[in-house]
């Protein structure tokens, strides 16, 4: 029976969904089990094992076994699951806002690494745009503003190579750009002069 145990704990340790650890824990202690939330957890003619399961920020979920009696093993099972399912959810909250820590920190040194002329083009530019992309013409630009067009395209360079933007040439037609980190809108806000 501890091999079978074992099973369980290798698909929660191995990332499985946790359908399929769900799943395997129903095999291996021969009974109902699903998750559920509170609201919806059934206690009608059996004993209902509901164990919670959070990450500390969503609304938690339940661990549910459902049968006429439920010995202390499995009970041991189901709740240490639950707890490795738990600190799994918590986990990829934590890595989530690493990761969007660390999208924020790439557009911050792309803004900061930008002179006030190009900062200035970035900030026009960027209100030229419909949502996340449009056609740009940098000569335009650069005669609206009264700056050199060297400053609309380096700024336009610095922003790519920090992968926050990508731009396409249209030939005469312009420039296409597309946003990929929205984070830069809110950047450049923050740091551009607001009179322009």
């Amino acid at each position: 029976m501890l091999k079978r145990y074992k099973e369980v704990y290798r698909l929660v340790l191995e990332n499985a969904s946790d359908q399929e650890v769900i799943t395997a824990l129903a095999d291996v202690l021969g009974l109902p089990v699903e998750l559920n939330t509170a609201e919806n957890i059934d206690r009608s003619n059996s004993v209902a094992l509901p164990v919670p399961i959070t990450n500390g920020e969503d609304p938690p979920y339940y661990l549910v076994v459902k049968a006429p009696s439920i010995d202390d093993n499995a009970a041991i099972l189901v709740e240490s699951v639950a707890s490795l399912l738990g600190r799994r959810a918590v986990l990829r909250l934590v890595r989530d806002a690493d990761a969007d820590r660390s999208v924020r920190m790439q557009v911050s040194i792309a803004v900061a690494s930008l002179s006030m002329a190009e900062l200035i083009a970035v900030k026009h530019l960027l209100g030229q745009l419909k949502g996340r992309e449009g056609v740009i013409v940098a000569s335009e630009i650069a005669d609206e503003l009264n700056i050199s067009r060297s400053s609309v395209a380096s700024a336009l360079e610095k922003l790519c190579a920090a992968q926050v933007m990508q731009k396409f040439s249209l030939g005469r037609k312009g420039t296409f750009i597309r946003v990929t980190t929205p984070q830069l809108f809110d950047e450049v806000a923050k740091l551009a002069p607001r009179n322009i």
